[in-house]
């Protein structure tokens, strides 16, 4: 059922989004603790009625009813938001009394340090300076916009010695600052605080960013001689080639350094054979230093590899020794493409020791040994093949197939005990972003679980990483066992999340396209979104399995789901139905096979299509898999595959990573 608000008044709909997003079966219970969760959860909805009536009173101006309410509330949770909201209403009158109060009692809360944002901003906007620097605190306030209300207060009211410290850092970046920063920024050139020096600084910096409108508007606070150097700059910006008139700018070449190494790196990312010419004649003449030296091969190396230059990029590392891993691995990846065993193994030796020994490499370099001795190295292969095994990812277990030995799951639940899981879910911030979250005030709530686990130690991470699952806030308890960096808790880091809806949307899948496994459907969502329903991506691609409506829109229409708006895609139940029947579709284009399926729902069945033309059916799987052009797609696909070889572990199967067609297949 797709979640609808309409007819609803507005403070009642994101109850409603809960009511039908988070809502989890509860495990088998005994009859008393059912009991005490009945009458736990009816006063928990008394409670949630009583706030939205309150938010009605603070919105009509209702004072006596507002006390009233505050009155039943007072062990609510979400208590201390009322008088936020109230204060909010009123924030531009400034209740400086009542925000102190209210500041003391939420101390160290991330209510109370944003209602202290909210009023710098007021005050900052109000140009009450000399209260500003009464409230504003250096060490955690580092939004730029504030830090400029902050150099103004410090002009005024302050430090000059500070203003202008602050000042400088703000003005020495390569993007345009909030506007809030203007007046300040006046203030500081009227009374000689920019100097030719620091607007040449701030030029550069406009132009490594890219940002040419912003350079140009710099260069006209410019005198003689910078206003010259700075057309040249920009010159050279434009068109790096104009570098290769080499008299022209080794007449002072200590002068136009940095415009000739800004102009290298532009230039190198057009054509790197020519900028590693380039380079060599005027590294001949400019005495570079050793960082400056190491910055630009590793930057030319990049851009050999960027063009598919092999030939540049086998001269450079003949040439110089290159400190790139990237620029290595991509040497591999091509003698991969190639079929030339011997010098996957050559550029494999050359990689830092530390990458070696990574699970990708290890297995690489086994397989290059098989392809190039056979049995002569198979002892050899057998112990890099043991070694990659012993990991819970897509290269241990192509090394334990090789091995024909089963997949290491290492599965340890986190070393915590139910007392301080209930402890932990008892801590008054954590219960104020679970009512957030059930009222569906998602900013709030991810605010206040943010500020709550932002200092907490590993143990406490695990706790919370707990009390998020047993909520269904599976994308927190992901995070939390990350940031404890405990990998071995399969429950928490890959929850079987919505399991009801996915089994189901499996089923009907199967019945109406090509089979769907509920394993990969979990990967999926898994790799995509951990499981955050409200997740949006730059691209404006939507929920769990993260779709475009563009995307959705036309897979309702063949799948017979019902879709009407972008915002359905927040549902669970429609994002996880739509994103399957996506993905079906494209396991019926592609023949079954799940990773070509997987590669097309991250980068388009297009370029996938356009791949395969590319290789001619000359490739096996797993180099295949290993030489797509994009980094991002690749580590999808292999992320897709050996999560849903988890996700059969978690539901009590035994999976193998490929099935027979898509092993057997050349690409």
């Amino acid at each position: 059922m797709s979640v609808s608000t309409r007819g609803l008044p507005q403070l009642f709909a994101p109850l409603l989004i809960w009511a039908c997003l988070g809502a989890q079966a509860a495990p088998q219970e005994s009859a008393k603790e059912l009991t005490q969760q009945e009458e736990s959860s009816s006063e928990t909805s008394s409670q949630r009625q009583l706030l939205q009536q309150a938010r009605l009173a603070i919105k009509h101006g209702n004072k006596k009813q507002l006390e009233r309410l505050k009155a039943k509330l007072t062990n609510y949770p979400l208590a201390p938001y009322l008088d936020y909201w109230a204060i909010s209403r009123k924030l531009r009158q400034l209740p400086v009394k009542e925000i102190d109060l209210f500041l003391a009692e939420n101390q160290g809360t991330a209510i109370g340090d944003w209602m202290r944002i909210r009023l710098l901003r007021e005050l900052g906007q109000q140009r009450q300076f000399k209260t500003y620097l009464k409230y504003y605190q250096p060490e955690k306030h580092r939004r730029a916009a504030l830090r400029c209300y902050y150099a103004n207060a410090l002009f005024r009211h302050g430090s000059k010695e500070k203003a202008d410290q602050v000042t400088t850092e703000l003005w020495l970046v390569g993007h345009s600052q909030a506007e809030e920063c203007d007046p300040v920024f006046a203030h500081w050139m009227r009374n000689g605080g920019l100097t030719q020096e620091k607007t040449w600084a701030r030029h550069l910096l406009a132009l490594k960013e890219g940002n040419l409108e912003l350079a140009s508007y710099i260069a006209r606070k410019m005198d003689e001689p910078y206003v010259q150097r700075a057309t040249v700059l920009r010159e050279v910006h434009r068109s790096p080639k104009s570098l290769l008139n080499y008299s022209r700018f080794l007449q002072a070449p200590n002068q136009n350094r940095e415009i000739i190494l800004h102009g290298l790196h532009r230039l190198a990312r057009k054509d790197a054979a020519i900028a590693e010419e380039a380079w060599q004649r005027y590294s001949a003449s400019l005495l570079f230093s050793d960082d400056e030296q190491v910055d630009m091969l590793r930057h030319l190396a990049r851009q050999f590899a960027r063009q598919d230059n092999i030939q540049g990029l086998l001269q450079l590392t003949k040439n110089h020794t290159i400190d790139d891993g990237y620029s290595i691995e991509w040497l591999a990846r091509q003698s991969l493409r190639e079929l030339d065993w011997e010098r996957v193994a050559f550029w494999i030796d050359r990689l830092p020791i530390e990458r070696q020994q990574r699970d990708r490499w290890l297995y690489w370099k086994a397989r290059s040994l098989e392809e190039v001795y056979g049995k002569a190295q198979s002892g050899a292969a057998s112990l890099l093949y043991r070694k990659a095994a012993r990991e819970r990812s897509y290269y241990g277990f192509l090394a334990a197939d090789a091995l024909g030995q089963n997949y290491s799951f290492v599965d340890r639940p986190a070393p915590i005990t139910p007392v301080q899981v209930q402890q932990m879910a008892q801590r008054a911030d954590l219960q104020r972003a679970r009512e957030l979250q059930a009222i569906g005030e998602l900013f709030h709530a991810r605010r206040e679980w943010s500020y709550a686990t932002r200092e907490m130690d590993h143990g406490e991470l695990l706790a919370a990483g707990k009390v998020a699952s047993a909520w269904g806030w599976y994308h927190k308890s992901i995070q939390s066992v990350l940031a404890a960096d405990y990998l071995d808790d399969l429950e928490l880091r890959f929850p079987l999340a919505f399991a009801d809806i996915v089994t189901s949307v499996s089923e009907q899948v199967g019945r109406q396209s090509a089979p769907l496994e509920p394993y990969m459907i979990f990967a999926v969502a898994r790799q995509e979104s951990h499981f955050s329903h409200d997740a949006k991506s730059r691209s404006g691609a939507l929920g769990l399995m993260q779709l475009l409506p563009s995307t959705a829109r036309a897979t309702a229409k063949r799948a017979g789901v019902r879709y009407r708006r972008s915002w359905d895609l927040l549902s669970p139940k429609t994002n996880i139905a739509l994103g399957s029947f996506y993905l079906s579709t494209l396991l019926n284009r592609f023949d079954n096979n799940r990773f070509l399926a997987a590669a097309a729902y991250n980068a388009g069945p297009t370029r996938v299509a356009k791949w395969l033309k590319e290789t001619r059916q000359q490739l096996p799987h797993d180099v295949w898999i290993e030489t797509i052009p994009y980094s991002e797609t690749r580590n999808y696909v292999q992320n897709v595959l050996a999560y849903t070889v988890i996700y059969a572990y978690r539901s009590g199967t035994k999976l193998q990573l490929l099935r027979a067609n898509e092993a057997s297949n050349k690409l």
